[in-house]
């Protein structure tokens, strides 16, 4: 019968640790079935200091430790002289704020305590808000509070998944999360976004969707701070917090969380250091210390049978009460199972051995608890493998999905309180100087560490001001004139931190701003922490609220300033007299792309496609592709056929083209605009400094001194002297070969003087490229400039199976003897390998336009920003040489032009001679994107001249431009 009792006993213990709700999301359990036989061989070949060991927790640092240091001794003595049952992995106050543990010195530590250890360590951490609140590497996710502003549950159960499964990895089974506290005391200094929101019913879906996300994917949840830590105006750490009500309120809010908790499957749940009068009579016993709460109300009401774990026993709630030894007894005799952070771990220990010595703990009591702790550790597998895996954290820890789902969240958050004048979305492809004012309520020594880099490359230019209230404080700031900037955005910061004891701004910081606001300049208040700051702004138009301070979190903020992700977040609280629980404006988010144009604007440009069909009926070239973007807004036409055969296939709007020089404005020219921007190369600086050789060939030239004075500015704008075209193919073969002869080719005329339209010097920027990068004008094209603008059309050597979509070019019947199709009409390209800083790209309408866009934009593109607005100032401004202009790289407005006679004067482009050519109207916001293959069969068909002209007129008149003045750029 004996036997019996037991097993029906372990049966109960091997349940969930309590009942689970039926309905939960399907996923992968990744729970290892517990081994009562273990447990019970286990608990019984201990001894009673091995058994109170087990129930001690204390606290240690993640990072290295010497052995013979201090600390690494002080860990030693109580693995294997206390034989404590766990750790809690957690940081540490340095000097400039907070240090988190780190995930490769934690793992190794706790893998040789492990190994000092006679029964398996269980690891714990508190990881409210991911891994990375504790770990330095780990993954950070939003506050609870900015989680329930999404009113998406279904994101508390993400959360808690990816903080298991990194937990896990990192070598911590025990997490101690969610907060289950209902924060509906706006004067609560510790709880605040720490909880889910005010509402009970709402805590409770979230709450529960985390734990079973912790608990499904292989930790062990925590639900704290029992029975409900919302109502309270005291910080716990600091003193005992009373928790007001009666039975009825707190059944009806406080409990309500809880009672999810147990039914998703909770394995813990963590009583605070509260007075709560309605269960316990003596209102000097806080819950951690009370029988009533933890063993009437929790286990016998509730039927609780997971592990009860005391919140740190280094609060004030506590130690202001009682000593060490007195209070882990205390503990104990209520019914906690585990004590968390004893602060003087020996103490606690002598205090135990002591009370079960005089009978006031019974061996049984220990027992019970004890075999909790062992359950506990074999439901996370510590029974058969303890050790960390060392070499596969990387691949199980940090993931970059992990970072995106937090982001994804993060963004969600994100709640607009206020906005009268409508200034979000700040628009990043307009000019915009920005004002950065970061000031945080605590100690800080860079406030906005995150937000300033995050702003910088979105605007022109950015000022920033930064004050704390320790390391640089606000009467130090001065505001620059308001003339100097066009919006600014005041980022305050409130932390949510234990010992702390309120959640307000300093006044010095609530008078500075009040100070810019009273400027007049549009000004964006963001708000990072405490939702209850907005009442103390009352006067501001624009506030938007981030509840948390995290990396993550203030990347959400700025995401959604500057439209990039749509702004829905609801506030889950109220404030008084200001905003109600549910508030929120919505703004729709811009993607930043170009959208396809209303079909008005395709018959509005019949007039400019009727050029192109007349064209093609006259032989001018067998068709081809035109893009037309005005203001965001694309057409996209394609007509005639691939070649003139009338069995030829039609052109799409994806057919391919040789792009010919337009190679030197999208590849070689941005290439060397980035390269300028990141200080690897300098437009004034000689040729002969990149490449060294191009100098021993000086005696060449009409005069030897004109060389060393060709600077990459020179080759940009064709004043090089260097001649327009060699046919340096006839007698060379391969990049190299090629290469060599075009840098010991003779100029023609001196440097600066006149215009000599040149392909030989874009081969030699194109060099330049290649030795500053280390790798291929193509390679670096794809990386920094086809990836980023999802240009996935754009490539040099199109592999064979793309032949079909790519318009055929000449019929070569003097060298390669072939129809090109699919290879680089250029021979010295071809003869290159295909690839050469003026000719061989292929690419389609549609990425073209899109590389237009990102011009118009101001370098900026669906948020991937490849240049400065300054930069495309700078190489797009008309420059007079001799009786001719260009740009840098580029062409510009002249008569005769290609652009035809309305583009406006600050208009610039390129064509190329396969039948190609870019025009971009920046005062108009308007792109032509001209592809063709006039080349087909053969190049001495020159109609294209005619043609190009005449389409860029009809284009701007079409659309009602050409008796508009372009407005000044």
């Amino acid at each position: 019968m004996r036997k019996l009792g037991l097993f029906v006993l372990l049966l109960l213990l091997l349940m969930t640790a309590s009942s689970r709700a039926q309905k939960t999301p399907a996923t992968k359990d990744r729970r290892p079935v517990a081994s009562s036989a273990w447990v019970e061989t286990t608990l019984k070949k201990m001894t009673l200091r091995e058994k109170l060991g087990q129930m001690l927790m204390p606290y240690y640092f993640g990072v290295f430790a010497s052995t013979e240091s201090a600390r690494y001794k002080e860990l030693l003595h109580q693995v294997e002289g206390n034989d404590v049952g766990g750790l809690i992995l957690g940081t540490i106050r340095g000097p400039l704020g907070i240090e988190r543990s780190q995930v490769y010195p934690s793992a190794v530590l706790t893998n040789e305590l492990q190994r000092r250890a006679k029964i398996p360590l269980l690891i714990g951490a508190d990881f409210e808000s991911g891994t990375g609140m504790r770990i330095d590497e780990g993954t950070s996710f939003p506050s609870a509070m900015a989680v329930g502003a999404t009113n998406d549950p279904k994101l508390a159960y993400t959360m808690g998944k990816v903080t298991a499964l990194e937990a896990r990895a990192a070598g911590v089974q025990w997490i101690f999360a969610p907060v289950a506290d209902v924060n509906n005391n706006p004067d609560n200094p510790i709880i605040n976004i720490r909880s889910f929101g005010e509402d009970p019913q709402s805590v409770a879906e979230y709450v529960a969707q985390f734990v079973r996300g912790v608990e499904e994917n292989g930790g062990l949840a925590t639900a704290k701070h029992f029975p409900g830590h919302g109502n309270v105006s005291v910080d716990s750490h600091l003193a005992l917090a009373v928790v007001p009500g009666d039975r009825a309120e707190l059944e009806g809010t406080e409990l309500v969380p809880f009672r999810a908790a147990t039914g998703a499957g909770v394995s813990s749940i963590m009583p605070g250091h509260l007075s709560v009068p309605a269960f316990e009579s003596d209102p000097t016993v806080p819950a951690t210390l009370s029988k009533s709460i933890l063993t009437g109300l929790l286990r016998d009401e509730m039927k609780f049978k997971g592990l009860i774990v005391t919140d740190a026993l280094d609060m004030g709630g506590v130690t202001s009460l009682y000593a060490p030894g007195e209070a882990a007894v205390r503990s104990v005799e209520a019914g906690a199972d585990v004590l968390l952070m004893p602060p003087v771990p020996d103490a606690a220990m002598a205090g135990l051995e002591e009370a079960v010595k005089s009978g006031r703990l019974s061996v049984r009591r220990i027992d019970e608890s004890v075999r909790r702790i062992l359950l506990a550790k074999s439901r996370v597998g510590l029974d058969k493998n303890r050790l960390v895996d060392i070499p596969r954290i990387s691949e199980k820890f940090a993931r970059p999905e992990f970072e995106t789902q937090a982001q994804s969240i993060g963004d969600r958050g994100v709640t607009l309180l206020r906005d009268t004048p409508q200034l979000l979305p700040l628009d990043s492809t307009r000019p915009l100087r920005v004002l950065l004012v970061s000031l945080s309520a605590d100690p800080d020594p860079y406030p906005g560490e995150t937000i300033e880099p995050e702003i910088r490359w979105r605007v022109d230019s950015l000022k920033a001001l930064r004050a704390d209230t320790q390391f640089s404080g606000v009467s130090a700031l001065a505001l620059p004139p308001p003339d100097t900037y066009d919006v600014a955005i005041a980022a305050l910061f409130v932390r949510v931190a234990d010992r702390k004891g309120n959640v307000g701004m300093p006044e010095d910081q609530r008078a500075f701003v009040n100070q810019f606001l009273a400027t007049g300049k549009p000004t964006i208040v963001m708000s990072f922490g405490s939702p209850y700051l907005v009442e103390n702004f009352p006067t501001v138009k624009t506030w938007l609220s981030e509840f948390a301070t995290n990396d993550v979190s203030q990347r959400a903020a700025v995401r959604a300033v500057f439209g990039q992700a749509a702004i829905a977040g609801k506030i889950p609280v109220t404030v008084p007299g200001t905003v109600k629980r549910g508030d929120g404006l919505s703004v729709a988010a811009n993607p930043m792309t170009l959208e396809p144009a209303a079909p008005a604007m395709s018959t509005r440009l019949k007039p400019a496609f009727d050029v192109l069909d007349r064209a093609v009926a006259d032989g001018t070239f067998p068709g081809g592709v035109v893009a037309i973007g005005l203001h965001d807004q694309l057409v996209v036409h394609p007509f005639g056929k691939l070649t003139r055969d009338a069995k030829s296939p039609d052109v799409t709007p994806d057919t391919m083209y040789d792009m010919a020089s337009l190679t030197k404005v999208i590849v070689t020219t941005t290439s060397v605009m980035m390269l300028i921007q990141q200080k690897r190369l300098d437009l004034d600086t000689p040729v002969i400094r990149y490449i060294p050789e191009w100098a021993a060939v000086a005696r060449s030239d009409p005069d030897p001194s004109w060389r060393a004075r060709i600077t990459v500015r020179n080759l940009l704008l064709h004043d090089s002297g260097l001649p327009a075209h060699r046919d340096v193919y006839k007698d060379a073969k391969g990049y190299d070969a090629v290469l060599a002869r075009v840098i010991a080719e003779p100029l023609v005329h001196e440097p600066d003087k006149q215009v000599e339209y040149s392909d030989l010097g874009f081969i030699l920027l194109g060099e330049i490229v290649r030795r500053l990068t280390g790798v291929t004008l193509d390679v670096y094209a794809k990386q920094h400039i086809f990836a980023p603008l999802s240009m996935d059309h754009s490539t040099f050597n199109p592999p064979r199976a793309l032949r079909a979509k790519i318009a055929p070019t000449e019929l070569d019947a003097d060298f390669r003897k072939r129809l090109l199709q699919g290879e680089v009409h250029d021979e010295n390209s071809w003869a290159m390998g295909g690839v050469a800083g003026h000719a061989g790209l292929f690419s389609t309408a549609g990425d073209a336009a899109v590389f237009a866009q990102m011009i118009l934009n101001g370098g900026i593109y669906a948020y991937h920003r490849l240049l400065a607005r300054a930069s495309i100032d700078q190489f797009t401004a008309r420059q007079p040489i001799g009786d001719s202009a260009r740009a840098l790289g580029w062409d510009v407005v002249t008569q005769p032009s290609s652009s035809g006679h309305d583009f406006s004067p600050g208009s610039f482009g390129h064509t190329g001679f396969t039948g190609t050519s870019l025009w971009i109207d920046p005062e108009r916001g308007l792109f032509v994107v001209l592809l063709t293959n006039r080349v087909n069969p053969t190049r001495a068909n020159e109609k294209i001249r005619q043609v190009r002209p005449a389409l860029h007129d009809a284009v701007v008149e079409s659309l009602g431009l050409a008796n508009q003045p372009a407005p000044a750029r």
